[in-house]
């Protein structure tokens, strides 16, 4: 039996192994995007974002699972012109998206996919919080 949130935990360690040539400074987990720390930036955190099963009359139940992947950066510019923050985010942001897209742990779990469920972009002064949402189905 494989834990529950196998695929969290996989993410954290995926997204490690590219944290310093992306020039990330922490790679973490939170139990919502309100509970990101905002001091260190930029940062990665892994948020599970919804769990639920998929209902397909069988007795083998699958479970659809999402992950959140926030990128989390900053630009003391941005206060005043976020033109800075979109310039010094766009580069990481691509390669996050392109590093989770089809992502698999194991045989157990699909793929990721990303969705559109990813939720709004927070902004706190000169910080940002830009949430990415994947997916993956496999059987509990």
């Amino acid at each position: 039996m494989s834990n529950y949130f196998a695929v969290g935990l996989g993410l954290i360690e995926h997204l490690e192994a590219k944290a310093d040539e992306w020039g990330v400074k922490h790679v973490g987990v939170a139990a919502t995007i309100n509970q990101i720390n905002k001091n260190t930036t930029p940062a990665l955190y892994v948020v599970n974002t919804a769990n639920s099963p998929v209902a397909n009359g069988s007795i083998d139940s699958q479970d659809i699972q999402q992950w959140t992947v926030v990128v989390a950066v900053s630009n003391q510019a941005s206060q005043t012109d976020f033109k800075a923050l979109m310039q010094s985010s766009g580069e990481l942001i691509s390669q996050v998206i392109n590093y989770m897209q089809g992502y698999q742990l194991d045989d157990y779990h699909d793929p990721l996919e990303r969705t559109s469920t990813s939720g709004r972009i927070k902004y706190f002064s000169t910080i940002a919080l830009i949430p990415f949402t994947f997916q993956t189905k496999f059987q509990p």
